[in-house]
């Protein structure tokens, strides 16, 4: 489809224009571990059994991490970076005024699953509307966070309250989770304790009041039942405790190369296929609905490690701007939103297809990432530059 060919096209532009770079973008602190994650991923590809079905697969898994450098490289300058972030929270309003208008109308009735009207907003698929939602709401708290005037506050809040209305209204729980994630990192590393436990009774209070989220989130619950004989527990979370569990079976029980280096490209649809037969009528493939199985499955173990270390990255630079002295008020907020925003997309990795398998999300993701890293090299030079003209000062006198 058009979308995908527009991936494409992004794809090999990036590619290219990073290519000639390649010398600046040996200096990223993340480039010997994504070299590695390249390697894993072409090996993936070589060892699949159908390379055409899954090229799409490729731009999904590597894009992100193209887009991550050429942003660290080329936003050198701080107002570039503010108005990307900007730009994207005003790109923002345009899926938050579709849902809106979807709600007030009522066209969202056009839509049940499990006995909910899901609102899907401008979206095509429910999952996609509510991680984009979860993208914006994020940024929105950025400059939430940036706002010096009541009159910015009091808008951002509204927005963001708007925003978050359209996201409950998907009852998509790895939204709601992510976004709950999000907000109690932010106030964790914010060192806003009291905020933090007062969100914390108030997200409690939530919890008791609301049927709808009880229903939503019972499943946990139910994964420690040990009386109810009747319960199968390979059909909780929308079957994903089953697609789990059976999936991990089937890929323990490969040979040691293959548990090594992962299946190939497409191998995740060929460890689901147990739960797939078990519980559909219809013949269809399945992926494993958890972005680190999604990758194991793939690329084996030291795949998965890649991406976490790049995680683990991105938050080890955003802790270094946090301890800087001289960061400014910029600074430590991207950081901070840096942090809880890879906290989040670590959780929603690991319970459901999220960042890793949808292409939007995770290049805006990995984008804010790079800002962060234009913004860290930005610091470190200023501080060198600073070092140097202290030492150089008292020799000249």
């Amino acid at each position: 489809n058009m979308l995908q060919l527009f991936s494409a096209a992004v794809f090999v532009l990036v590619s290219t224009q990073l290519f000639l770079d390649l010398k600046r973008m040996q200096s990223h602190p993340l480039f010997k571990v994504f070299l590695v994650y390249l390697v894993l991923m072409t090996i993936a590809t070589l060892r699949s059994d159908d390379i055409a079905r899954n090229l799409d697969s490729i731009v999904r898994y590597t894009s992100p991490f193209i887009l991550l450098f050429m942003v660290s490289i080329y936003f050198t300058d701080r107002e570039l970076r503010k108005a990307l972030l900007f730009f994207i929270a005003l790109v923002g309003l345009i899926p938050l005024t579709s849902s809106l208008y979807h709600l007030v109308s009522g066209q969202m009735n056009a839509y049940t699953l499990h006995g909910y009207d899901r609102l899907l907003g401008g979206y095509k698929n429910l999952h996609n509307m509510a991680l984009m939602t979860l993208v914006f709401l994020s940024l929105w708290t950025f400059w939430l966070i940036q706002a010096r005037s009541m009159f910015h506050s009091i808008v951002l809040l509204g927005v963001i309250g708007l925003g978050c209305l359209t996201l409950y209204k998907t009852y998509i729980r790895t939204g709601i989770l992510g976004f709950a994630v999000f907000v109690a990192t932010a106030l964790l590393f914010g060192k806003k304790y009291r905020t933090l436990a007062i969100a914390t009774v108030l997200g409690a209070i939530a919890m008791m009041l609301s049927s709808d989220l009880q229903h939503r989130f019972g499943d946990f619950l139910l994964i420690f039942d040990t009386e109810s004989v009747m319960l199968d527990k390979r059909k909780l979370g929308s079957g994903r405790w089953g697609i789990w569990s059976m999936s991990m079976s089937e890929y323990m029980a490969q040979p040691m190369w293959d548990k090594i280096l992962g299946i190939g490209l497409g191998g995740q649809r060929l460890m689901t296929l147990d739960w797939v037969k078990l519980f559909h009528s219809k013949h269809i493939t399945l992926d494993p609905h958890n972005d680190q199985l999604l990758l194991l499955y793939q690329i084996g173990p030291i795949g998965v490690l890649c991406y976490l270390a790049m995680q683990w990255g991105v938050f080890r630079a955003a802790k270094e701007i946090l301890a800087m002295p001289h960061a400014d008020r910029f600074a430590r907020t991207l950081a901070l939103f840096s942090i809880s925003f890879t906290a989040m997309v670590f959780v929603t990795n690991s319970v459901s297809n999220s960042f890793v398998h949808r292409t939007s999300p995770g290049w805006y993701y990995w984008c804010f990432c790079g800002l962060l890293f234009a913004e860290y090299a930005d610091l470190k030079r200023k501080a060198a530059a600073a070092d140097l003209e202290i030492k150089v000062v008292p020799s000249s006198a």
